[in-house]
């Protein structure tokens, strides 16, 4: 399938930017750095974090995006956040620059004072003053974070930050290894600090970042506690996402880019406040209510909390709040239903983490292919009146709403309904049918344009059935690309219509496109 190869080729262009250290981008950007002699040599030597100048010290955060083709990796991003937020404002204090480097959305950030006065900067060329740094990645990487379960496909949806990061006035956006490069001599800065995702990739490898800044000279380090590596999870060996990171890290120490848990740091130094909860207990996989995780049979969910040492887990699946009288997590946690999971850290009974969830929904069976496509037969169009009827949207058949083929995770379909959310329509309901049977998902053709770049986080929907006014099945919220919906509905006797609409997840946005496929009605066997 289309999309899998896809998702192949981007796994691909990851290992081809670690190995061989040339900047690009998921977009297609790329960026050449010019060879050439520098005014001035960086200075090498060993020195410990405490003595870094704060004034010639700045801290550079890769990516961050606002979504991830892998839920599981989008959640990760999301939880480093309220760390980076605490961490990054005391820097600041302390007279550090802080960078946001975006690489692929930075222009998403014109207009921003940050941004402006980024590349108002008298550009340099970026030299190479030293080698390539010697540097072999260890960690498996997966096609994604979730682990052998039901993968997530590739896709460029992000088109932002997490917008729960804190920008402030005097930090600056670009995404350029000579404009960075540019802004740090420009301060006379000597040190800068990595943080952010993904750290065998991005973090090593975008423009502007470690890999090219250390051969322009600067003495670099990476936040041990604010970066994460895209790796891998195998439930049966116990391997995380947490254990790839930490791999990683360990990768670039020994190739020379000294660690520092700038958390740690700040706590010692009495700058944090240790009993202020910054972190949130991980999940592996990790869906939520608004992308959930769909699995068959059963999933491992394994929970970590990396950087609260001599704390215990405590987690609830009623929906309540954990306590330290909760059940206590003492091994990865085996799911054969729907499950909500809300976790949280504990020390001496007192809670010191912030509360985390995490949502798992089991696929319902297969159905079989109708009797009776609806696409056979004709909606009821008379349900919304003559004032409305040339306004709504209504579906289009054997095709998407903008009227390409029906195409949901890389397959494509020959029967169904196309429709753009929020909308329905009723079918007359005939005493032979007995149920009625469907799949149901985001259609994904924006896919085709440079693999959904910008667009493919927007796209969410619910499916709902009702009979006579009643809803009797409803999808969770759907996103592009995850595996369709199962529908089927037993059809009460002497029932007269069933309606089936496509809605909004909340967003209303115009990229909500929702695909019914191979639906219609299974017939009484005479």
């Amino acid at each position: 399938m289309k999309i899998f190869n896809e998702s192949k080729l981007f796994v691909l262009a990851y290992f081809v930017s670690m190995f061989f250290v040339l900047p690009y981008s998921f977009c297609g950007e790329t960026e050449n750095i010019v060879e050439q002699v520098a005014p001035a040599t960086k200075t090498s030597e060993s020195i410990t974090f405490s003595e870094l100048d704060p004034a010639k010290t700045a801290i550079i955060v890769i990516d961050m995006w606002n979504f991830h083709w892998c839920m599981t990796a989008s959640e990760r991003v999301a939880a480093m956040v309220p760390r980076m937020n605490a961490v990054l404002e005391i820097a600041r204090k302390q007279g550090m620059q802080v960078i946001w480097n975006p690489s692929d959305v930075v222009a998403m950030y014109s207009g921003y004072p940050q941004y402006e006065k980024a590349i108002a900067v008298k550009v340099q060329t970026s030299p190479k003053l030293r080698n390539q740094l010697t540097t072999k990645f260890t960690a498996k990487v997966g096609d994604c974070l979730c682990g052998p379960g039901i993968n997530c496909k590739g896709n460029y949806g992000w088109d932002g930050m997490n917008p729960n990061l804190e920008i402030k006035e005097n930090d600056l956006f670009s995404a350029s290894t000579n404009e960075i490069y540019s802004l740090l001599s420009e301060r006379g800065i000597t040190d800068i600090i990595y943080m952010g995702v993904h750290t065998n990739m991005c973090v090593y490898g975008k423009p502007g970042a470690l890999s090219s800044m250390y051969q322009a000279g600067f003495r670099c380090w990476l936040a041990r506690d604010l970066n994460d590596a895209f790796t891998n999870y195998n439930p049966s060996t116990g391997f995380t996402p947490d254990n790839g990171t930490m791999e990683i890290d360990h990768n670039l120490q020994v190739a020379g880019v000294p660690n520092i848990n700038l958390g740690e740091e700040y706590l010692k130094a009495g700058l944090l406040k240790r009993e202020t909860p910054l972190d949130f207990v991980r999940f592996v996989p990790w869906g939520k209510p608004e992308r959930p995780y769909f699995f068959e049979n059963n999933i491992v969910v394994t929970l970590t909390s990396p950087w609260l040492d001599g704390t215990e887990i405590r987690y609830t699946t009623d929906g309540s709040e954990p306590t330290a009288d909760s059940e206590l997590y003492s091994q990865p946690l085996e799911i054969a239903k729907t499950t909500s999971i809300r976790a949280a850290a504990f020390r001496n009974k007192t809670k010191v983490s912030l509360l985390s969830n995490a949502q798992y929904i089991l696929l319902p069976p297969k159905p079989v292919l109708p009797d009776v496509f609806l696409d056979d037969l004709e909606y009821i169009p008379e349900s919304y009146g003559l004032l409305h009827s040339s306004w709504f949207w209504f579906p289009k058949k054997q095709k998407s709403f903008e009227g390409k083929p029906l195409r949901v995770r890389g397959t494509t379909y020959q029967h169904g309904l196309g429709f753009r959310a929020p909308a329905s329509v009723q079918y007359e309901l005939k005493p032979e049918y007995k149920r009625f049977v469907a799949l149901a998902g985001v259609d994904e053709n924006l896919l085709s344009q440079n693999n959904g770049c910008f667009f493919a986080m927007h796209s969410s929907v619910v499916f709902k059935i009702f009979i006579d006014g009643k809803l009797v099945s409803e999808s969770p919220a759907m996103r592009i690309s995850q595996e369709p919906w199962r529908f089927d509905v037993e059809i009460p006797e002497g029932s007269r219509r069933l309606s089936m609409s496509c809605t909004d997840a909340g967003s209303r946005h115009l990229l909500d496109y929702g695909n019914w496929l191979d639906a219609g009605f299974i017939v009484e066997r005479k």
